[in-house]
């Protein structure tokens, strides 16, 4: 055992059966994300990963994984398991990666006909880049966003099956626009303007707990400093989270119910949930508010699977900034509808890219100068990548 893994204790491999009532405990869905502007920014970076065969030994060939949608015990190739495969949804944090859970454990064989389980330390690694478009004029507000973040797996009470995911991230955030008149003339209202630069901060804590086969829970809790570095403050320093129960009523489809905590400036709370049905091996389609994402496989090239997916996306954030001599907290939100592909091949490399329209857009101000002002809408593209 090297460094960076963990062991459970052997086990004796499944060899395949009917699947049982309620989700398979292979890993929870990914992450659902509310508070990110973006995939790194709000929305998942593509699906899971495939795991492998329980019945894998380093000797014997890797075997591609069944497409997407197929159950975990459903029947197959003798000793093998076919992975279970969760949509890449936005997770809830609209600010940051919405690195959502991978199934990062992996086994050898023993002698003794056993499986030794481990679970990777580093499970996923990303990088990801936003534009909304923009002249920079007085009704434009361009965006560019690159983030950054790692996830980490750290096995709560020995259980490497729903281990606590630790995720770092850091983004930058280019603005151009709206351009507006820090020191107007007597009795004019002050216009809305902005620095240049604003970032995001954060670490990450998600936990997935299956308790019963039927029931089980996505849990997340984010903190860090969200502002421009010319003003810092105790405003800077924000808390997300959710809070999701997860009601299996089929091997098929589940029913999510919950709440995730924005705190923005209007915007604290927000009320989660929805249908995540997986009628058959091409079709994932997640009807969870406030990020719903419909997948359509299209077709697998060599090792590669290709995917097509709608989704919409509750975008935006909130920072402390010095705005020519006033120190001030904004709230960016939007509403986004994409169109997207996204890959993944069987070295687990995953890429999305997707075009979307950006609208009811508007910019709002603590300090009430101005209260708010609403940009252009606008179009989006988005692209990334992690591993």
């Amino acid at each position: 055992m090297g460094p960076g893994t963990f062991a459970a204790p052997s086990l004796t491999p499944f060899q395949g059966g009917a699947p049982p009532f309620g989700r398979v405990p292979i890993g929870p869905p990914p992450a659902f994300d509310a508070y990110a502007p973006g995939t790194v920014s709000g929305t998942a970076v593509g699906p899971p990963p495939p795991s492998l065969p329980y019945s894998y030994t380093p000797s014997a060939p890797f075997s591609p994984q069944p497409a997407a949608g197929a159950w975990q015990g459903a029947p197959g190739a003798p000793g093998t398991i076919p992975a279970t495969r969760f949509p890449a949804e936005r997770g809830i944090f609209t600010d940051g990666l919405p690195f959502d859970w991978q199934q990062g454990a992996y086994g050898y064989q023993g002698s003794d006909g056993g499986l030794v389980r481990f679970q990777k330390f580093l499970q996923r690694v990303g990088v990801e880049h936003t534009w909304l478009a923009g002249s920079g004029g007085t009704e434009d507000f361009e965006v560019n966003r690159l983030e950054l973040a790692a996830t980490f797996g750290i096995p709560v009470m020995h259980n490497i099956e729903t281990p606590l995911l630790v995720t770092p991230g850091i983004a930058w955030n280019w603005l151009g626009g709206p351009i507006g008149d820090p020191m107007p003339p007597m009795m004019d209202p002050r216009g809305p303007d902005l620095p240049g630069q604003l970032y995001d901060a954060y670490v990450d804590l998600s936990w997935y707990p299956q308790p019963f086969e039927w029931f089980g829970a996505e849990l997340g809790l984010r903190t860090g400093v969200w502002t421009d570095f010319d003003s810092v403050s105790s405003d800077s320093v924000r808390i997300l989270g959710r809070g999701l129960g997860v009601i299996s009523v089929s091997p098929q489809m589940e029913v999510l119910v919950g709440v995730v905590y924005l705190d923005r400036l209007r915007v604290k709370l927000l009320p989660a949930g929805g249908i995540h049905w997986r009628p058959d091996l091409d079709w994932d389609l997640y009807f969870v508010f406030p990020n719903p994402k419909l997948r359509r496989r299209i077709q697998s090239v060599g090792n590669t699977e290709w995917w097509f997916y709608v989704s919409g996306e509750y975008g935006g954030g909130s920072w402390t900034v010095n705005r020519a001599g006033l120190d001030d907290r904004i709230d960016y939100n939007d509403l986004r509808v994409m169109l997207g592909v996204e890959w993944e091949t069987s070295t687990l490399v995953r890429g999305h890219l997707e075009v979307g329209y950006v609208f009811d857009r508007e910019i709002l101000f603590d300090s009430a100068m101005p209260i708010s002002t609403t940009p252009d809408e606008t179009v989006m593209v988005r692209a990334g990548v992690d591993f």
